[in-house]
């Protein structure tokens, strides 16, 4: 399957977890912070979408974290 960039759904939570990231950095410094936000965006990209395969849930994710990524922001 091919992952492709999906839009954004109009969800008020996607920009609260943007604006959540330095919070949940802190708090989960030493449970992989990075994974947890990642994960969280997923499921609200799953609730909204849930005909939308995992790699492009996964992809639309990574390119919207604010924080870098080792694999870079378009890599599924």
């Amino acid at each position: 399957m091919t992952a492709t960039l999906l839009p954004l759904p109009d969800d008020p939570r996607i920009p609260a977890l943007i604006e959540l990231w330095p919070e949940i950095e802190r708090q989960y410094a030493n449970a992989h912070p990075r994974s947890f936000w990642l994960g969280g965006f997923e499921q609200i990209l799953r609730e909204n979408y849930p005909a939308a395969n995992s790699a492009s849930r996964k992809l639309t994710a990574r390119h919207y974290a604010p924080f870098q990524l080792a694999a870079g922001h378009d890599v599924p």
